[in-house]
């Protein structure tokens, strides 16, 4: 037997852990990682023969000229536990078995480790998928059965490929030519149900809580009263405040940015993107999204200004201080790095990346169209490459 994570893989003869895996999965599975995924130099004695003939002759042959790889075959690892580090990419068609001691709520986890061993080239007559469900008394408060079933039900009527022998259950409903209709109406009546219940609540929902319209007409208001003032504004003009910590808990900055940045000698320059942010002196945010943002400026708009005397003259050491706020963030968008144990830096891919990445499984067309334009993450948040409209100085000392 042998466990695999993401962080350590031991087997039940080993005393040590390693944070290799591959000589394990080579014990396990030595049809495929071994005979079928490296080159030997080895010749079957006939050529139209099975491949799982051909395995066996192999056998015979690395017992005479692979003695180390012989051995490792010799003892070989017939259970193996593991997390979904292996779950994609991995070929482990000498298996006939996978248990599903955890079910996850994406069905599309579950198919996918079914696919290690429910593959072409696979040695066994047949194989088996075992998913251990949680008890009648939690099920029927999770309900995670039913949802799995719906969920792979729809998959299929996109035309996704589904395992069928799932469950029973899942096998009638997604055989029913009638789910598609009866799905809609749950879907209405769930939605139905959902405004009734906002309806009773004595809050309210309104238009303005599922948009920025509250902000647009406050705009529109004060522009009303000297809209020549406001458009001959400069650019980087800013304020600050003293914050009210249950609303902006965090000293900092509220930035409105614009990309790209307005060439020279360009009068009428249009920002593709505007970024409003707020973020603390180390450059991360603190409230996540701009409607946020605008609810917290919203609630200091009568406050009186206040901007610390060090910003007000000027001098260079607070200014640098922002401006490194700001370089943080802005690489903090391109890339994220983790200090490793060993005192090493990993990169990963940085809020920008991960965010286009969830809008194309959307099928968001702004993500498509940065994907078809090739602009890097890496390119596109660089200090010179935004403008800076207008800033606040979030005070809370």
């Amino acid at each position: 037997m042998a466990v695999v994570s993401g962080d350590i893989s031991k087997t039940d003869s080993s005393e040590h852990e390693t944070k290799l895996f591959e000589p394990i999965l080579e014990r396990f599975a030595p049809f495929t990682k071994l005979f079928n995924e490296k080159e030997w130099d080895f010749t079957p004695d006939e050529k139209n023969i099975s491949k799982v003939e051909q395995y066996n002759q192999w056998l015979e042959w690395a017992a005479e000229n692979e003695k180390k790889v012989y051995s490792q075959i010799k003892t070989p690892i017939d259970t193996l536990i593991t997390t979904d580090v292996l779950s994609e990419g991995q070929n482990l068609q000498d298996c006939d078995m996978v248990i599903n001691y955890d079910i996850h709520w994406n069905p599309v986890r579950i198919i996918q480790r079914f696919g290690r061993i429910d593959r072409l080239g696979s040695p066994n007559k047949e194989i088996y998928g075992i998913n251990y469900w949680p008890s009648d008394n939690i099920n029927n408060y999770l309900n995670l059965k039913g949802r799995i079933e719906e969920r792979m039900t729809m998959m299929k009527l996109a035309g996704s490929e589904v395992h069928l022998e799932f469950s029973d259950s899942f096998r009638e409903m997604a055989s029913d030519d009638d789910f598609e209709d009866k799905l809609n109406k749950k879907m209405l009546l769930q939605m139905q149900t959902s405004w009734d219940e906002i309806e009773k609540n004595d809050a309210g929902l309104g238009f303005d809580n599922l948009s920025l319209e509250d902000f647009r007409q406050d705009l529109l208001e004060e522009l009303q009263k000297d809209e020549k003032y406001y458009k001959k504004m400069p650019k980087g003009v800013y304020t600050g405040f003293k914050a009210n910590q249950s609303v902006c808990p965090e000293t900092g900055i509220i930035a409105l940015l614009g990309y790209p940045s307005k060439p020279p000698k360009v009068l009428n320059h249009e920002y593709q993107i505007y970024d409003l942010i707020y973020i603390n002196k180390n450059g991360k945010q603190v409230l996540l999204n701009q409607k946020e943002v605008l609810d917290a400026l919203s609630q200091h708009r009568k406050e009186s200004r206040f901007v610390p005397e060090k910003i007000e003259r000027g001098e260079e050491s607070a200014i640098k201080e922002l401006v490194n706020a700001m370089r943080k963030w802005l690489d903090s968008q391109s890339g994220e790095e983790d200090i490793q144990n060993d005192g090493s830096i990993k990169k990963r891919a940085g809020a920008e990346t991960k965010d286009i990445l969830a809008k194309l499984k959307t099928g968001d067309s702004f993500a498509v169209e940065r994907v078809k334009k090739n602009t890097r993450a890496s390119e596109k948040y660089r200090l010179q490459n935004f403008d800076l409209i207008t800033w606040f100085l979030v005070n809370c000392e």
